[in-house]
């Protein structure tokens, strides 16, 4: 049967499966956002890597290309895809890896879903080698519209996922709150984005224009991207 956290993954994913072509599209920016910050490398883990869809992407840049996630439906798409896939549930247990096995680690909105964001960045930490690089994403709790939520009186929503109060979602982040938690824990923050869904528009492309790219990043991004340094 599984833990009530394991039984609401399950669910999640059966979701998703159902639904495999009306996925929102902000799951397909964020992984376009997260390929223009990975280098070429040697071994790759993706830290909650669903169906496998950025490992896949990225199999061309890798030696080796490994993923974990905790839903055994999302790793088995995963392992089909090619990618050497693992089911585990990070809140429970540390990353199956010897200390400094990979050179690039990434985790698209995962550290929202955990219990203890601290170990998961020092696991993260610990598995990459000196020099190796994090790439991580979550929702933006500064965006704009979010602050308007909170302002009326509701807590906003940050996961496009039906199951669950809030799709799981556990914490919430600034890009300035990532930027401590990665800096504070051994790395060296090389790049902070965001993640944007709505430049087709020309309101905000006027916003843009008009406030800038700093209050784009900020306060318009529906999602944070961040790039750090091992050090």
């Amino acid at each position: 049967m599984g833990s009530q956290e394991e039984i609401l993954y399950r669910e999640i994913w059966r979701q998703k499966v159902d639904r495999e072509h009306d996925l929102a599209a902000d799951g397909d920016l964020r992984t376009v956002a997260a390929l223009q910050m990975i280098d070429r490398g040697n071994r790759l883990l993706d830290v909650g890597c669903g169906e496998g869809t950025l490992a896949y992407r990225l199999r061309e840049q890798f030696r080796e290309v490994h993923g974990i996630d905790i839903s055994k439906e999302a790793i088995r798409f995963a392992r089909e895809k090619g990618i050497e896939g693992r089911v585990l549930n990070i809140n429970e247990k540390p990353l199956p890896y010897p200390d400094r096995t990979f050179d690039t680690v990434t985790s698209l909105d995962v550290i929202e879903h955990v219990f203890d964001p601290i170990r998961f960045v020092k696991e993260i930490h610990r598995v990459l080698t000196p020099g190796g690089h994090a790439v991580l994403s979550t929702p933006n709790i500064r965006k704009i519209q979010r602050i308007a939520s909170l302002i009326a009186g509701h807590f906003p929503r940050t996961s496009y996922d039906p199951v669950g109060y809030d799709g799981g979602h556990l914490h919430y982040f600034t890009s300035r709150d990532m930027k401590n938690l990665m800096e504070q824990h051994g790395f060296a923050v090389t790049r902070i984005d965001g993640i944007c869904g709505d430049r087709r528009t020309w309101k905000y492309r006027l916003a843009v224009f008009l406030l800038g790219q700093k209050f784009e990043k900020e306060f318009l991004s529906s999602g944070i991207l961040i790039k750090a340094r091992r050090l």
